[in-house]
């Protein structure tokens, strides 16, 4: 009697602990859907796409991939093979990554930096009515040995004693930080920078590469922007072709698959003035933060790619680097930051001395209080859109909802209990 009892109860509960078990489910999915797509719109406000693609790229390598690689590696090394991972885009990184070991010919422009306040101007940045003088620590030249010559010696050749500016560079030590690279930047190190010309905010100086074609040093400093903004937009393709309107074509041709390698090749087309062809660069980029000293690097180089040949009506500039150091006044997220961009590229044909002036004296400044005001307006609208979603952003209390709908749940159950009973007391 108890056990058709008990059978018959389960028979005639089971439709509503199925029905209360779906709706159970139904709602910790929905919970958990609605969670994550406001965490995902978060961190999408507060990173952007590509932060939040490099996010997930992290998470992937460290939680997913390395168990995975090491499992193809144990079967690799028990059936003897030797297998290569191909690159689908074609482009060989191992041969092409450039060097952190770049970043030593930013460490004049960190004492420069370093020793802003005690500034002074020598005769030439004088009669140019420089705000800062470079020349003086960039053209400073040491002896073997890291020894500095007076700027009235530094330039008497004695045999093996002869002074060079390569002599006073110090390593960083960067390259045990990343992926090493192969490729390096040549530049003429040898030759002194002078004063070319200073503009609202900025101070420039120039030093001659080769004949007629000269590599330019831009100093600026900015008080109401952080490092980490300054570094998202001129890193953020997508961003920037939204605000820079001289790049026509702005494309991601490949990425280092390498961790904490943080390099780029792109494909850039840049608009030039009327009368003149358009010139366009196959460029990598890698960019590196030091934590520890609170500096970030940003290197360029001209590169090549085959799905990117030169396109008639259009100049290929192929000799082309750049190197820019960021130092905050404080932290990565505070206000406040000094920069050095030190660039050259060659045109590809000759252009009359005083279109480059134009080029330099009108287009540079403008380009970089473009960068500035679109810093300003990434960092306004990323306060803007974070103030909203921390307005909209419900916290829910999961072990709460959960406690109340498993007792409402339990609850149903008790109250199904109570009319079987009362119903078969009165069929008795």
């Amino acid at each position: 009697m108890l056990l058709n009892r008990f059978v018959s109860a389960i028979k005639n509960q089971s439709r509503e602990t199925l029905r209360a078990w779906t709706y159970q489910c139904e709602s910790i999915f929905a919970q958990r859907s609605r969670r994550l797509q406001q965490l995902l719109t978060f961190y999408h406000t507060v990173y952007g796409t590509q932060g939040l693609k490099q996010l997930w790229r992290v998470y992937y390598r460290s939680q997913i991939q390395p168990p995975l690689r090491g499992v193809v590696l144990s079967a690799v090394g028990i059936m003897g093979l030797n297998v290569k991972r191909p690159t689908a885009d074609g482009f060989d990184w191992v041969k092409e990554r450039l060097s952190l070991a770049n970043f030593d010919l930013c460490q004049r422009d960190i004492d420069f930096i370093n020793t802003l306040p005690v500034n002074q101007l020598c005769e030439r940045c004088k009669a140019k009515k420089m705000k800062y003088c470079y020349c003086t620590l960039g053209n400073q030249r040491c002896k073997k040995g890291g020894a500095v010559m007076p700027p009235g010696k530094a330039e008497q050749k004695s045999g093996k004693d002869e002074a060079s500016i390569s002599n006073c560079h110090k390593s960083m030590d960067y390259e045990s930080h990343g992926p090493v690279g192969q490729i390096r930047i040549q530049a003429q190190e040898e030759r002194n920078w002078e004063p070319y010309f200073s503009k609202n905010e900025f101070s420039i100086w120039r030093r001659e590469e080769h004949s007629s074609l000269y590599s330019y040093k831009v100093y600026a400093r900015f008080d109401d922007i952080t490092a980490d903004d300054f570094l998202h937009v001129q890193t953020d393709l997508d961003y920037r072709r939204q605000w820079d309107d001289t790049a026509l074509r702005l494309e991601l041709i490949s990425e280092d698959p390498a961790p904490n390698s943080n390099s780029h090749l792109i494909y850039w087309e840049m608009q030039w003035p009327r009368l003149f062809a358009n010139r366009d660069y196959v460029y990598c980029r890698r960019y590196f933060k030091d934590d520890a000293k609170k500096l970030i690097f940003i290197c360029s180089r001209a590169a090549q790619h085959s799905t990117y040949p030169a396109i008639s009506g259009k100049v290929r500039v192929t000799d082309y680097w750049s190197l820019m150091v960021i130092k905050p006044f404080r932290g990565f997220h505070e206000p406040g930051l000094h920069f050095v961009l030190t660039y050259y590229d060659d045109p590809g044909i000759p252009i009359p001395q005083n279109i480059k002036s134009w080029v330099t004296q009108k287009q540079m400044p403008e380009f970089l209080t473009k960068m500035y005001v679109a810093t300003k307006n990434y960092a306004c609208s990323r306060a803007i859109k974070m103030k909203d979603m921390f307005n909209s952003f419900t916290i829910i209390n999961d072990e709460y909802t959960a406690n109340e709908q498993r007792g409402s749940w339990l609850g149903s159950l008790s109250r199904h209990r109570r009319k079987v009973k009362n119903d078969s007391e009165v069929d008795r």
